[in-house]
């Protein structure tokens, strides 16, 4: 029984690091693509319009989720106020983005408005998530259980 709680918390924990790591990922990959890089994927190119705020802000979204995510992957003490806090900073810098493009701040674009929606979702989700009692308590018991 106590196996089976120890993997499932594990699962969780796994599941939210990778989870960061992943959103982190894409964070980074749109900051480069409003940056002026161009992806080619054979049937297309990936590429948005320069927008050197926006690169900014998911730059600076993309490495606080990378750094939650190496917290709670890595076990740190601290690994469930770094998932909440970038979560949540990351689902500001989205909703900025989503504000600055409906304010006509900059060229919006299909491909920006799918991540936009898609992102808000899920970094909402993880963050009612992470809220919540049973996920505190398995991320404040990382940093006991594997230090």
């Amino acid at each position: 029984m106590v196996d089976t709680i120890a993997r499932r918390r594990r699962g969780v924990v796994t599941t939210f690091g990778v989870l960061a790591v992943l959103y982190a990922i894409t964070f980074f990959l749109g900051a480069w693509l409003h940056l002026g890089a161009r992806i080619p994927l054979g049937f297309a190119v990936l590429e948005e319009p320069r927008i050197l705020p926006a690169g900014i802000v998911e730059t600076l979204c993309g490495l606080a989720l990378a750094v939650s995510g190496y917290a709670v992957l890595t076990g740190k003490t601290w690994a469930w106020r770094a998932a909440v806090g970038a979560h949540g900073f990351a689902l500001a810098g989205v909703l900025l983005g989503m504000a600055a493009l409906a304010a006509g701040r900059g060229p919006s674009t299909e491909l920006n408005n799918a991540y936009h929606l898609t992102m808000l979702a899920f970094l909402g989700a993880g963050l009612v998530v992470l809220l919540t009692r049973p996920a505190r308590a398995v991320l404040d018991r990382i940093g006991v259980t594997q230090g």
